[in-house]
């Protein structure tokens, strides 16, 4: 992930912080700690995220992750365990998934697609804080990663970001609205952004699947390289 206007970012040793202007979440990656630094790490990113919008931040935790209690520590610091958005396979595809027939996706071009989609994700998350027309606008202003949407009909049906490195795309925000499940919008979707990477000329899509979307990204070619346990904090 590199530096851009909107984006607080904070790459050491230690972890991996990033957060973007308007988002609700913001994540530590990377995480890699000796026992007694946790809470101090833990208060440099509570600092970290006052200086943003978010109001929530994921520490995503691997095999990889030290100390070998890293988890523990945290939780006795003051983050939180949700079962329900705990587990997550970190999946990977370098092959190219399918064409996906009579499905319109691309990145979207306008605030008022932007808005739509901003729209379409906080009703498929339920979870979301609604933002005024003038929020909504200084977001799309600021957005450092593309949106990309799918529409069925005429209608937008599917939408999530693509943060492209340069290695390939990590995909995040997926959402696809209740009545065009199972239509195939995700995989036109996950395709436009296959696309996009290709391009790039860095074929390779990376994504944090959930339970709802890992059985997906499996019939899509994805594989799982590790995976993640998520913490939360919030302010």
């Amino acid at each position: 992930m590199e530096a851009a206007p909107g984006r607080v970012l904070r790459l050491c040793e230690e972890y991996a912080f990033a957060a973007d202007f308007g988002h609700t979440f913001t994540a530590v990656e990377g995480i890699r700690l000796r026992g007694d630094d946790v809470e101090r790490v833990v208060a440099e990113v509570d600092a970290l995220v006052a200086r943003t919008t978010a109001q929530r931040c994921s520490w995503w935790l691997t095999e990889r992750s030290t100390p070998a209690d890293v988890e523990e520590r945290l939780l006795a610091a003051g983050l939180a365990r949700h079962e329900d958005d705990y587990l997550h396979a970190a999946m990977l595809l370098t092959t190219e998934p399918p064409q996906v027939d009579g499905i319109e996706a691309r990145q979207i071009a306008t605030l008022e697609e932007f808005a739509e989609a901003r729209q379409l994700t906080r009703e498929a998350f339920g979870s979301i804080p609604a933002q005024t027309a003038a929020e909504i606008a200084a977001e799309w202003e600021h957005e450092v990663d593309p949106t990309f949407a799918a529409w069925l009909d005429g209608r937008m049906a599917s939408v999530g970001r693509a943060t492209f490195t340069r290695v390939g795309a990590y995909l995040t925000g997926g959402a696809t609205a209740r009545w065009a499940r199972g239509r195939g919008a995700y995989r036109a979707l996950v395709r436009a952004r296959w696309d996009a990477a290709v391009e790039r000329g860095t074929p390779a899509l990376a994504v944090g699947a959930g339970p709802m979307s890992r059985p997906i990204l499996e019939r899509l070619g994805f594989v799982q390289v590790l995976q993640y346990r998520r913490l939360e904090s919030t302010r």
